[in-house]
């Protein structure tokens, strides 16, 4: 496990219990709590804020949980969604601060700067990753944040309600793609076996999640498909979607999630990449690969990040250059 800062004992190569124990300890000891994940939150990053935000208040703590970037609308459902403050900037001081799922403090979108909390708590699963809290929970291995935060539950011998179960279904299954993707693991299944047991309606939550699609998502996917490109003999598969796309079919970007996948499930895919136009300068990719190819050897030439099989990078180019450039940096590599 990394190393964990908390007050002034240093703890090297803390034990999961080690880590887990100065959290709740510090949960305890805490009265006021700012909660925030990272910007264009998804279904992990909602869902485990939601759960803990409400185990917080169960235990009669003041919980401000914040987001830079509206919840996406086909997540409006989740339970406590609208008790999600909507801003840029905080002003008041914290006891703590716990940050999810986000490489950096600035990732969550600088609502709070550090210095408005006592403590900072920082739960996370990125490979790449900074140890920026006084306590760091970074557990690559897990398939969610999600995951890590039932961590915190079984510890404080807390059980999930129904509700804040559902929110962390919710992280899981999204997150794991339905349990489909490379991260998927022996745990997401015994944790979502537990959450099961405790009321969650998994045939509901996916409905809603996968098979409840707007007029506008539905358009986008028709562009995104009908666009689709590849390169190096069909193992790099990759599309555009470009600013005049999204305004035809009135569709916003968290629309475009799921679309990726159409690029690995291609027969020969090693490789798959969604560019989005973010404005004549800018472009901004995503990238899904098989288990044996790691991302992070490319994505870190643009400077980005991720996960091995998941990640994403700007690219400061208009979306035709920006294509160029990444053909140009898989060639070899295929």
């Amino acid at each position: 496990m990394k190393k964990i800062i908390n007050n002034n004992l240093t703890l090297q190569n803390s034990s999961k219990k080690e880590i887990l124990d100065a959290i709740s300890k510090i949960i305890k000891q805490s009265k006021t709590f700012f909660i925030a994940g990272h910007t264009k939150p998804d279904g992990d990053a909602l869902g485990s804020g939601l759960a803990l935000s409400s185990l917080l208040r169960r235990m009669g703590k003041k919980v401000t949980h914040c987001s830079l970037d509206p919840v996406p609308q086909d997540m409006v459902f989740m339970n406590g969604s609208k008790t999600i403050k909507i801003t840029n900037k905080i002003s008041k001081k914290f006891d703590c601060a716990i940050i999810l799922e986000c490489i950096s403090f600035e990732r969550m979108g600088n609502i709070i700067s550090p210095s408005q909390a006592k403590k900072i708590i920082n739960i996370d699963h990125h490979l790449a990753h900074t140890n920026f809290g006084n306590v760091n929970y970074i557990v690559p291995t897990s398939s969610s944040v999600s995951e890590l935060i039932y961590d915190i539950f079984i510890n404080l011998k807390k059980l999930p309600t129904k509700q804040e179960a559902e929110n962390l279904y919710v992280g899981i299954v999204t997150d794991t793609g339905r349990f489909q993707q490379l991260n998927t693991n022996a745990n997401s299944h015994l944790v979502v076996a537990d959450l099961l047991k405790l009321g969650v309606n998994s045939n509901k939550l996916c409905k809603k999640l996968f098979l409840t699609m707007e007029i506008s998502k539905m358009r986008l996917y028709g562009f995104a498909l009908s666009n689709i490109e590849t390169a190096y003999d069909e193992k790099l598969v990759y599309i555009k979607l470009t600013k005049e796309m999204f305004n035809k079919a009135k569709a916003s970007d968290t629309d475009t999630d799921g679309i990726i996948n159409y690029c690995i499930s291609a027969p020969k895919a090693v490789v798959g990449c969604l560019l989005k136009e973010a404005d004549k300068n800018s472009t901004k990719l995503s990238f899904r690969s098989i288990e044996k190819f790691n991302l992070l050897n490319i994505v870190k030439l643009f400077n980005g990040g991720g996960h091995k099989n998941a990640a994403g990078c700007t690219i400061n180019a208009d979306i035709n250059t920006a294509t160029k450039k990444i053909i140009q940096a898989f060639k070899g590599k295929l």
